[in-house]
């Protein structure tokens, strides 16, 4: 078949090419191959597992060889930015995507001077930094096929013992950053009032996201924040519906009510000068208590 060009080989590295990628990385396959391949691209291998000994210079290894895209998760920004920023940055300036998720300044460790300096670096390195209310996720994607996942901070830890898991499937890594909305998060608004950038994401006990600007330079800015100008993030949820049972007894009453005909109208008010004297203690007319 070979022979008589029915058929033509595929070299298995061009099967197991992340489906994400685009342009001339992509391998042009035919339609079995190409089903195989997205099928191959959901095999997810754990690589590495670190501690926090090992794991810096194995993340400065990853953001070395980064591509395209580099997707940070790291609630604080502390003294362990001094020594990542200078990869970081040449990151972002051979072409890398960029883009950091931290703690918002509401953050008593976070809004700290020193700590907010160094996010202010790092503002002026990376393409896209995003304040997130009460986050705490510790995750890093490298060209949306290496995960880095686990319980140490990257850009914070000190001397806690941590592990950390190094996954490659760019299908996994796809639905991680789906899970995250790391799209629709990475484009914080300007705040609609005062035109300026200091807008975190939340979380509504609804499920809702939502933008909120808290600078105090903000005509709305309020000390507790319920004034202050919002916007929907990735848009409102529906009510969710309630899976309780209803009991035969609330089934009937709610049946009765549907089909219980109208009662009888309301009794005639009396002429004001037919009416009983009132009590000197009875209810008094504005309020319904007890007159003194």
């Amino acid at each position: 078949m070979l022979r008589d060009k029915r058929a033509r080989t595929v070299p298995a590295t061009l099967l197991i090419t992340p489906s994400t990628v685009a342009g001339p990385d992509r391998p042009l396959l035919g339609p079995v191959s190409s089903e195989l391949s997205e099928i191959l691209a959901q095999h997810v291998r754990v690589t590495d597992i670190h501690d926090e000994r090992s794991f810096y210079q194995a993340f400065a290894d990853h953001l070395g060889t980064a591509r395209r895209s580099i997707w940070i998760w790291a609630p604080w920004t502390t003294d362990r930015v001094k020594s990542l920023l200078p990869v970081l940055t040449d990151a972002a300036a051979r072409g890398v995507k960029v883009t950091l998720f931290v703690r918002d300044p509401g953050d008593a460790l976070q809004r700290k001077p020193k700590h907010q300096k160094y996010l202010a670096d790092l503002r002026a390195a990376l393409h896209t930094v995003v304040e997130i209310n009460m986050m705490h996720q510790k995750i890093v994607i490298i060209d949306e096929e290496t995960v880095l996942l686990g319980s140490l901070n990257s850009l914070s830890q000190s001397w806690t013992r941590e592990v950390m898991l190094t996954v490659r499937g760019a299908h996994f890594a796809q639905k991680l950053l789906e899970h995250e909305h790391a799209d629709q998060f990475a484009a914080p608004p300007r705040c609609g009032v005062c035109d300026g950038t200091k807008v975190d994401l939340r979380r509504r006990r609804s499920d809702d996201w939502y933008w909120r600007c808290y600078s105090d330079a903000c005509p709305r800015w309020t000390p507790g924040g319920r004034s202050a100008w919002t916007q929907a993030a990735i848009g409102a949820t529906s009510p969710k519906p309630s899976n309780r049972q209803r009991s035969p007894s609330e089934s009937a009453a709610s049946s009765q009510g549907a089909t219980r005909p109208a009662g009888p109208p309301p009794p005639q008010r009396r002429p004001a000068g037919n009416r009983a004297p009132r009590s000197a203690s009875g209810p008094s007319e504005a309020t319904g208590e007890p007159r003194p």
